[in-house]
């Protein structure tokens, strides 16, 4: 058991790291190894990640956001990466969003959601 926990450690830390690269790259421009999501109206799994996003931020801001569009987005790994278009009350506006999904358990976080 002595001999396993540094081996243990080891990989702890190394996927820590690959995780927060991933996470990091996503947050400025598009990197290489990102895929440009192609024709984002037809894509309902794109559609599904920004409603996704705009329900989540509306639940922890108490604001009452509605999705419009996507205009643009990418995908890398388990990160989706959106620009999208939603309105309240008074006038649509531009949101930059990642939410990390993970499909084997089914879950969806939100990343970010801030004003583009």
């Amino acid at each position: 058991m002595r001999t396993q926990l540094p081996s243990l450690l080891l990989i702890v830390s190394i996927l820590s790291a690959v995780a927060l690269q991933a996470h990091a790259t996503l947050e400025g421009p598009p990197q290489p190894g990102c895929d440009r999501i192609k024709k984002p109206e037809d894509y309902q799994h794109a559609l599904d990640i920004a409603c996704f996003a705009v329900r989540r931020h509306n639940r922890e801001t108490d604001k009452e956001l509605r999705f419009v569009r996507i205009i643009r987005g990418y995908v890398r790994g388990q990160y989706y990466k959106l620009v999208i278009e939603a309105e309240d009350d008074v006038a649509s506006h531009k949101y930059e969003t990642l939410v990390r999904e993970r499909v084997f358990n089914k879950v969806r976080k939100l990343i970010y959601f801030r004003s583009s």
